[in-house]
């Protein structure tokens, strides 16, 4: 076997021919169905359905002749749509765990045909990626959250049953190994392919079906390891990049899980990487992306200590934006008095907390958390100096913030919240809110905090550190 041929072992495997009966489909109607799939037109779906899911036809055979008219063709939009159109179209029910399975491996069989092509440069090929991450974005969209999925579960009434679901996973699982050297959930990448191997893995997790061991399946077949298997066992949330972020890195993001209950209840995929050009395709999974661009600032003036990481502070900034918008839609009293706070402090970064990214009062209020998520001592003597200095918006922010955190994953007030001290994490306790949802007063290493009108004290005597 040629070097450039390798990648097609895997597709053999892939598509798993059993010894069968003679072919039923003659040359004829398998040349329509390549012309069919070739033109992409909606209206011809039907046509195909008929063709390839008929009762004298075995599961290879289908599956073959769709593999056959598929991989030399590039997967588009159209073709996508063409596809949706023939599994879930009109009168398709009865046929539809045949032709999931079949149009799931038809469609890796594409995949197998680009890395074939490109085995020696895959990376400098921005085309072939971008089909690749759209690709296995469909498979993730169209067949594993077929229908309304919740954030666990698939739709049964979109008629894919549970063992057509763990055929297509199998067959995904079996495309990986084939491609590990792309794919591979430990193998250093180019920055460009990143979003591919995060796109497959995602596609991989939803496509697996219901079941209390799905996410311990879905680290075993992926072959993740430390702090990436707790967070997609325990939390179901995938972490991915291009190889980049080493344990160290994957820990510090499982801590930031671990103290942010409210924003870890949406996510299922981070990927702490660029999107190349700002042109490739959005990802997709069923719960919620975090699309993480790296290179956080330090939130504070003067230097970063060395404790702090630009990229996980990244992502420590995207889960507190999440953390806000969250917040903001479950309090539209704190939604109202943060958009007033931001208001007043726009534009202006001795009035701001943090460094907000954008000027949205959701940016603005998710550069206050974190901020307090990087070292909320540093947040308090920052606020607190300014409010002694006759500008008290950084600690209105902060009191924002604060009540942000406060609202827990079930809707309800929480009354300590998790924030960030020196590297590490602390305690905010006995946290009180005001009417309006904002921080009143707090706990912090055995000393009252308090906030009226950003000003602060400590203890009920005032606090005013040097302003920074």
């Amino acid at each position: 076997m040629s070097l450039r041929l390798a990648p097609l072992a895997g597709a053999l495997a892939l598509l798993a021919f059993a010894p069968s009966a003679e072919a039923a489909l003659t040359s004829s109607e398998k040349g329509q169905i390549k012309d069919f799939v070739a033109a992409a037109r909606i209206e011809d779906a039907g046509k195909v359905r008929s063709l390839v899911a008929r009762t004298d036809l075995t599961p290879e055979e289908a599956t073959a002749v769709l593999s056959e008219s598929l991989a030399p063709v590039p997967f588009t939009e159209a073709r996508g749509a063409f596809l949706r159109e023939m599994v879930f179209g009109g009168a398709s029910a009865a046929s539809r765990p045949q032709l999931s399975v079949a149009t799931v491996r038809a469609t890796l069989a594409r995949a197998e045909a680009i890395y074939s092509k490109y085995i020696g440069g895959l990376d400098h090929e921005p085309a072939a990626i971008n089909e690749l991450i759209g690709l296995y974005g469909w498979l993730d969209a169209a067949v594993a959250n077929a229908g309304d999925t919740t954030h666990d579960k698939h739709d049964v009434q979109a008629g894919i049953p549970a063992e057509s679901y763990d055929t297509a996973a199998k067959s995904i699982d079996v495309h990986i190994k084939a491609n590990a050297r792309w794919l591979k959930a430990d193998a250093q990448l180019p920055a460009s392919v990143g979003r591919v191997r995060a796109q497959v893995q995602a596609a991989l997790f939803d496509m697996l079906p219901d079941g209390t061991t799905r996410r311990v399946d879905a680290a075993n077949r992926l072959g993740l390891q430390g702090a990436r298997k707790v967070m997609l066992t325990t939390y179901g949330v995938l972490l991915t990049d291009n190889g980049n972020l080493d344990e160290a890195h994957a820990q510090r993001v499982q801590q930031l899980l671990a103290h942010m209950p409210a924003a870890r209840s949406e996510i299922e995929l981070i990927y702490a990487g660029e999107d190349v050009a700002g042109k490739q395709p959005q990802l997709h999974a069923r719960g919620t992306v975090v699309q993480v661009a790296p290179g956080s600032l330090w939130p504070f003036t003067g230097p970063a200590p060395a404790t702090f990481d630009a990229t996980t502070g990244s992502i420590a900034y995207d889960l507190a934006v999440m953390t806000a918008r969250r917040a903001l839609a479950a309090r539209s009293e704190l939604r109202a008095q943060t958009l007033a706070d931001a208001t007043t402090a726009a534009g202006d970064a001795n009035k701001l907390l943090g460094r907000p990214r954008a000027p949205s009062v959701e940016h603005v209020l998710g550069g206050a958390i974190a901020a307090l998520l990087t070292d909320a001592q540093i947040a308090i003597d920052v606020a607190a100096g300014r409010a002694a200095g006759g500008r008290p918006e950084s600690g209105a922010l902060f009191a924002d913030a604060l009540g942000a955190l406060a609202v827990g994953a079930d809707g309800k007030d929480l009354t300590t919240v998790e924030v960030g001290k020196a590297g590490g994490w602390v305690s905010l306790t006995a946290v009180k809110l005001g009417t309006n949802s904002v921080g009143a007063s707090f706990a912090l290493d055995g000393r009252t905090f308090a906030i009226d009108k950003g000003s602060f004290t400590k203890d009920k005597a005032a606090y005013a550190p040097t302003a920074k």
